[in-house]
């Protein structure tokens, strides 16, 4: 959600439902299916996180079933991605946040619809181009950096510092890889 609002504009005939309540998880999915029905012959698109489309696996043969036509966006960390960053922010090392995900590409084309995967950025066009083109519901499943930051407006002292005392946590417990990739991925490179 915060990757849409920050990165997509609404023009044209283009719209965005968003739920903008704190915690909110697995709302695109099922908000997506209602507008396709609502709106027959709109394209309508579901930006999912990966944790989110998990919680609604079962849909998914809803889907099928009733040939609507959602294309699903699955921008999969292999984490709650969102509370991950919350625990961190914090101070805290986050706990229960990484996700044993499927092949959402494979999930999909078993329940009946079709799939694509990006684990590579120049497969990204290629894979869009085709999920975007089909006519009948698909996901397309993008494995994104797990350590990607999602910055706010404007950043506190305290926020810095419970991050820092995030950091000497992590190293501390032996985590010190994802404390390097934090540090490169979101300010070095």
């Amino acid at each position: 959600m915060v990757w849409l609002l920050r990165q997509l504009n609404v023009k044209g005939n283009r719209r965005f439902l968003t739920s903008l309540s704190h915690g909110t998880m697995a709302n695109a999915y099922p908000q997506a299916m209602g507008i396709a029905l609502a709106y027959p012959g709109r394209q309508v698109i579901a930006m999912c996180g990966d944790g989110g489309l998990s919680m609604l696996m079962g849909d998914l043969l809803t889907l099928a079933q009733e040939k609507i036509p959602v294309k699903l966006l699955v921008y999969n960390n292999h984490s709650l991605g969102f509370v991950e960053m919350e625990q961190r922010v914090e101070g805290l090392l986050d706990h229960y946040t990484e996700l044993q995900n499927p092949d959402f590409s494979k999930l999909a084309q078993v329940c009946g619809l079709r799939g694509w995967q990006v684990t590579q950025t120049d497969q990204l066009e290629t894979a869009m181009r085709q999920w975007l083109a089909s006519d009948q519901c698909g996901i397309l499943d993008v494995h994104v950096n797990r350590f990607e930051l999602v910055m706010p407006p404007e950043i506190e002292v305290s926020q810095v510092a419970s991050t820092a005392l995030f950091g000497i946590k992590a190293v501390l417990s032996g985590r010190t890889d994802e404390v390097v990739s934090l540090l490169l991925d979101n300010f070095i490179r």
